[in-house]
């Protein structure tokens, strides 16, 4: 029998494996730690490396191999686009995490968010730090018409809304009162509230509606999103509706939000605006982050701190008498993008220099986003 050498043997075997993960290498080119980004990987591409894997059979390790939290994402739709996750990657530096079939764990929820048809249609959304609600139709002939954002300051990572509001539709708590995690103190009215957005013509704000329709797109573990209609709206004498579809990742103050309006053919304004009150100011961010800042002044129940960025340039930064307002030019079948939440004093911002460190650290990463390289 002819004897095959032990090295050639060695080699042969190594040629006929596969390599059975998917490399991640995320790369950070910001003098910052960053570990509460969310980075995506083309479900295509996963497919491309393991042909028969399904939504439900793959896992995301870090290279300690470690499971860490993942969820496919769908936006509404039938097939899944991209899986998601929350690397660590040090300043200036790379990690590697890897995606192989297996079954994942049952990951804590982060994020939650459900229409609330029991609270006259609101729509209301969370993740581990802050939450957040918007009207539907029914609270129209209570308490009026308002598009405006609500946010419900927080001091828990575990998830309330649920909680909140059967305590208040039963009488035994109001989600008006800190009752040790947090409360609805925020008033918005026939205002924007929390950083929605308007059209802004003539040096006006054209207000449209609660909306009327909603679809669920994501939900959970780590980013859920949604997608509401608006009735038409009556703009400087032109009907126009309006299309926002909102995002929020964990870990995130604040909430991605998708413009779209329809009704005007040419570029117009549009402006984010917070609503002022008597116990609230202005607080300035540096010149280069396209944004606004607002601290809300509640005495023993802290300071609620609220702001909106923009991912395009400001067309101008100003008041009217309810708002402070960033505008932007709005192009017609362009989606518009920016972001918008809140944080509080009670947990995690305790000074207004806090608060801006971080809208300005948010605007930084938008404009440089970690680097996906996949193998």
């Amino acid at each position: 029998m002819k004897k095959i050498p032990l090295l050639f043997l060695f080699v042969v075997i190594l040629a006929g494996c596969t390599d059975e993960r998917m490399k991640i290498r995320i790369m950070n080119n910001l003098p910052s730690d960053r570990s509460t980004e969310i980075v995506e990987v083309s479900f295509a591409a996963i497919m491309d490396k393991f042909p028969q894997a399904s939504p439900g059979n793959l896992v995301v390790m870090n290279s300690d191999g470690e499971e860490i939290p993942s969820q496919v994402i769908y936006e509404g739709g039938d097939q899944p686009l991209s899986l998601i996750f929350q690397p660590s990657v040090n300043a200036n530096s790379e990690a590697d995490y890897y995606i192989s079939e297996g079954t994942p764990a049952v990951y804590e929820p982060k994020a939650f968010g459900r229409f609330v048809p029991e609270r006259m249609d609101d729509y209301a959304w969370e993740n581990d730090r802050i939450a957040f609600r918007i009207y539907g139709t029914a609270l129209i002939e209570k308490d009026g018409p308002s598009n405006g954002i609500d946010a419900w300051i927080k001091r828990t990572d575990k998830m309330v809304i649920d909680r909140w509001y059967a305590d208040y539709l039963s009488g035994k708590n109001t989600y008006h009162d800190d009752n040790g995690e947090g409360c609805d103190c925020y008033k918005v009215g026939r205002t924007l509230g929390a950083g929605a957005m308007a059209p802004w013509i003539n040096d006006s704000l054209w207000l449209g509606i609660n909306f009327e329709s909603y679809e669920t797109l994501d939900n959970g573990p780590l980013r859920t999103s949604f997608r509401l209609k608006y009735p038409p709206f009556l703009v400087n004498g032109v009907l126009v509706t309006e299309t926002r579809t909102l995002s929020l990742d964990a870990g995130s103050q604040l909430t991605k939000i998708k413009e779209e309006y329809q009704g005007i053919d040419t570029p117009f304004h549009v402006a984010s605006g917070i609503v002022k009150r008597a116990e609230g100011s202005p607080i300035k961010l540096p010149s280069e982050t396209a944004g606004i800042a607002y601290r809300l002044d509640g005495g023993e129940g802290g300071i609620t701190y609220v702001g909106a960025l923009l991912t395009t340039p400001a067309v101008n930064i100003t008041e009217n008498i309810d708002h402070v307002l960033i505008v932007a030019e709005y192009t017609p079948d362009t989606p518009f993008i920016y972001y918008a939440g809140a944080g509080w004093s009670k947990w995690g911002f305790n000074s207004d220099q806090a608060w801006t460190d971080y809208l300005d650290e948010f605007a930084l990463r938008i404009r440089n986003p970690l680097q996906v390289i996949t193998d």
